[in-house]
């Protein structure tokens, strides 16, 4: 699939999006600066170790030195064994109160071992890219007006579809729904058509927002009722490799039932991106800060620029925990003020939504 890779290295967080030919999103990843070397991500080596057998002899717990243990499924390999430090590949980045899934790393038995455990490798590829083709890199403003418009797209519930219609997503703890409607679509004489060409662009949309939002788990999508078979069996394939060429990988896709409904399941790979947003309260929003003083400085060159945000943001900032002052001064010039104080919308000491002008 070719794709145009749009990168946003903004101030304190690192975005990447990934558009279609059309130049809607379909891959979203976001890692704050605070996160680098602390987390675990997708086929990444590490040395781990082994700390006990999970309830129900379902796996082992692995100490990868950071904050959430992985877990390795239950395998009959000798080596896994309590307080053995083995190399371990991630198979799943870490998600909600769930940490990485691992497995055994192939691992020369002459390859000397660390002390303790510790990242060994970062992925031979990038996993964020594969499967498609970049035809085109785009970064600065154009960048990150577009991985701004991705972000937001990603946490919206209600998605248009081209020509009429909708679908909304819900997810919940155990599954992802989808319902199709056809809302204001123009019908035609013929039922049957006029469902499976509304369907046929459901299908792609849904996929399209499954990769976006890094989805997982158990789908089910509710589509609008046909008689036909054949009909069906378009709108499932339709799904199927839509999802597989935005995935950059297969997923088990069952077919229709009598109600109407798809169901697929996605194995988990990447961390959703709204686990991805949910940073401690006072970051976000100091990150958004900076993020807004950033863009405003690149359309005001001269300015002096203001920022007006919560007493527990403020204090993040003071403390500058990930080193921005002076790589914000070293992109636009050290010409900013940062005050806590009321706001336009809020609780001055609650963090929320900060504001940031020029003059």
């Amino acid at each position: 699939m070719k794709a145009t890779l749009c990168i946003d290295d903004a101030v304190g967080e690192h975005r990447r999006a990934l558009l279609d030919s059309e130049g809607r999103p379909f891959r979203l990843e976001i890692e704050r600066w605070s996160e680098r070397g602390r987390r675990a991500k997708l086929d990444e080596v590490w040395w781990g170790r082994v700390k006990a057998r999970m309830p129900g002899n379902r796996g082992w717990f692995v100490d990868l030195g950071l904050e959430a243990d992985g877990v390795i499924e239950p395998t009959r390999a000798a080596a896994v064994t309590e307080g053995a430090l083995l190399a371990v590949r991630v198979k799943s980045e870490a998600w909600a109160d769930k940490g990485p899934l691992v497995s055994l790393a192939d691992m020369s038995p002459t390859a000397p071992k660390p002390d303790g455990p510790s990242r060994h490798a970062a992925a031979k590829d990038d996993p964020f890219l594969r499967g498609v083709e970049i035809i085109a890199t785009v970064t600065g403003a154009d960048a990150r007006r577009d991985v701004d418009a991705a972000v937001e797209e990603a946490q919206q519930r209600i998605h248009v579809l081209h020509g009429g219609g909708d679908i909304a997503i819900d997810a919940t703890r155990g599954m992802t729904v989808i319902d199709v409607d056809s809302g204001s679509r123009a019908s035609g004489a013929d039922a049957e058509a006029f469902a499976l060409d509304l369907n046929r662009a459901a299908a792609d949309e849904a996929a399209r927002q499954l990769a976006l939002r890094g989805a997982g788990g158990l789908v089910a999508i509710d589509f609008v009722g046909m008689q036909a078979a054949k009909s069906q069996r378009a709108v499932v394939e339709a799904f199927r490799k839509s999802l597989a060429a935005r995935l950059g990988r297969t997923s088990e896709v069952l077919d229709m039932s009598q109600l109407g409904v798809c169901e697929a399941a996605i194995a988990r790979r990447i961390r959703p991106v709204r686990a991805a947003l949910a940073a401690p309260a006072a970051e976000r929003e100091a990150l958004d800060a900076l993020r807004a003083i950033e863009t405003v400085g690149w359309a005001a060159r001269a300015a002096r620029i203001h920022a007006r945000v919560s007493a527990q943001a403020a204090q993040w900032l003071e403390l500058d925990p990930v080193g921005w002052k002076d790589q914000l001064a070293n992109r636009i010039g050290a010409r900013w003020t940062i005050e806590a104080g009321a706001r336009a919308l809020g609780n001055p000491e609650v963090p929320g939504n900060p504001e940031v002008w020029s003059a």
